[in-house]
């Protein structure tokens, strides 16, 4: 009997370090050194920590007699409700919407991209932003739009559709030596609106220097941007939880998702990341959901601006 409670107090102490340690790695993600890229894909994946926690309550109710257990497990699972909650509940907009975006990375090897566009032209947006255009589904793309959005700028694997018109239109290296952004001016009956759309470098294992880069150089041209009404576009390749990404934040914001869920994007089979965002400035959100999968290894966003 002794022993079986030296064994269920060690298993306790264990399960309660973890919590703890869960808690912190939840509060001070930002402060682990990034080596390698490692530390910015758990960013990635920050709000699936509660299958950890799940793991550890469990544990923690098997182990039963341990209280050390129970308050490392509570303390994180105290932390990830604080952190998130608010993000997983619906935030309910208001007002006529002046201005609606819908934006997709459409996928290079997508079998049928025409299905894809498609879809997203039966939305009505007064915008449409495109990602990973390639020598097939760019004409697709330009014939299959034109009629509704007869205003457009594409620039490399990039591209806008409007049905107002377009100006000041120029591509952005953002640090890279070649074109993977744009920006141009929209018109709108409120007033020109600057849009930049992206498509930021992928990340993986060792590979992130070139995402962060363009993460940097974004951030240092919107802060010198001095639109009043300004949003971005696309494909982040990066959480809302990145430190990477919240430079951004800084001078723009993201538009809050009105559904319940964290919104996640890809990849469209069973999403759990949203690499995909609309940062404003100068807008509120009036809704802002995700679309269901259409084709493409990405699902669409569709925002509503007021």
């Amino acid at each position: 009997m002794p022993t079986r409670r030296r064994r269920s107090s060690g298993s306790g102490v264990v399960v309660g370090i973890l919590g703890l340690l869960t808690a912190a790695v939840l509060v001070a993600h930002s402060a682990i050194p990034d080596a390698g890229g490692y530390v910015s894909l758990l960013e990635t994946f920050l709000p699936w920590l509660w299958v950890a926690i799940a793991v550890l309550l469990l544990a923690a109710l098997i182990i039963r007699r341990s209280g050390f257990a129970w308050i490392g497990t509570l303390v994180a699972a105290a932390v990830w409700l604080v952190l998130f909650v608010p993000t997983l509940l619906p935030h309910h907009g208001t007002g006529q919407a002046s201005l609606r975006v819908v934006s997709e990375n459409i996928d290079a090897d997508n079998p049928d991209p025409q299905a894809t566009i498609e879809s997203l032209l039966t939305r009505g947006a007064d915008v449409v932003a495109l990602q990973e255009l390639d020598g097939r589904s760019r004409p697709l793309a330009e014939h299959t739009l034109a009629s509704a959005y007869p205003h457009s700028y594409v620039v490399g694997t990039i591209g806008l559709w409007s049905k107002t018109p377009l100006s000041e239109g120029k591509p952005l290296e953002l640090g890279l030596g070649w074109n993977r952004a744009l920006s141009v001016l929209v018109s709108t009956p409120g007033g020109p609106v600057r849009v930049v759309e992206v498509h930021m470098a992928s990340v993986r294992p060792g590979e992130y220097r070139q995402r962060d880069t363009m993460l940097s150089s974004l951030a240092g041209v919107l802060s010198e941007d001095r639109d009043p009404r300004a949003l971005v576009v696309g494909d982040f390749n990066s959480a809302s939880t990145d430190r990477e990404f919240q430079q951004l934040e800084t001078t723009v914001s993201e538009s809050p998702t009105t559904t319940f869920g964290f919104g996640y994007t890809w990849p469209a089979s069973f999403p759990f990341a949203r690499v995909d965002h609309v940062l404003t400035r100068g807008f509120s959100t009036a809704s802002s959901t995700v679309l269901p999968a259409n084709g493409s290894d990405h699902r669409a966003i569709d925002v509503a601006l007021r």
